[in-house]
């Protein structure tokens, strides 16, 4: 009588929805990590988002060329699996204004399209760091 008990119960635990189970849609929260180039200069890019729950995203982001950093705010949204950002910095004491538009490929990883200091739009993929 044990075992058939002890049985139905191993039976059973898969389907109890024990353990973690990936989001339906994964979340653009996190740091993440591209490179670009951009008037032949290679980009090395960082942001650090935020997601909220109706899926407004806001942050801050950094753009190192050579030993040049500059830094900016990030805002927009994540409607799965687009990703629209704005995106705003101080360039040589301007502010400069431009958009990232892409989609998430995966958890860790977003395909898209970069516009910044009134250049063409040029591929940006960014990956996850920490994952």
């Amino acid at each position: 009588m044990f075992a058939r008990f002890l049985l139905l119960l191993i039976t059973l635990a898969p389907a109890s929805g024990c353990g973690t189970a990936e989001p339906e849609y994964p979340t653009v929260t996190g740091n993440w990590t591209g490179t670009g180039v951009s008037f032949d200069t290679a980009e090395s890019w960082r942001f650090r988002l935020e997601e909220s729950s109706d899926g407004a995203v806001t942050g801050s982001f950094s753009i190192r060329v050579g030993r040049l950093v500059f830094s900016g705010t990030a805002g927009g949204t994540h409607t799965y699996p687009a990703v629209s950002l704005d995106l705003d910095m101080v360039f040589f004491g301007t502010v400069v204004s431009g958009t990232y538009q892409g989609q998430v490929i995966s958890p860790d990883s977003i395909d898209g399209r970069v516009r910044l200091i009134e250049d063409m739009s040029r591929t940006l993929d960014l990956n996850r760091l920490g994952s």
